[in-house]
């Protein structure tokens, strides 16, 4: 369901958003708003996975492998 807002923005914003015929400027700020909010879940996770990776001890890449592999073992038929 799509919403009416009213936004303010910078003048430098509104030249580019002008320019763009009406029908587009929503998919523009959509798309914007889309990335950005996916930009920000991934640099959120990232910050949470960083203070995990401090808190938790190391693990050796071998284990790791063998973790994946008895995982994959698991799934299979």
């Amino acid at each position: 369901m799509a919403r009416r807002v009213n936004i303010m923005m910078d003048e430098d914003s509104w030249s580019v958003i002008r320019k763009l015929p009406r029908g587009a400027r929503s998919r523009a700020v959509n798309a914007a708003i889309r990335e950005w909010s996916g930009a920000s879940r991934r640099q959120r996770a990232s910050a949470r996975m960083d203070a995990l990776r401090e808190r938790l001890p190391a693990v050796e890449t071998d284990r790791i492998v063998q973790w994946i592999r008895e995982g994959r073992e698991r799934m299979l038929p």
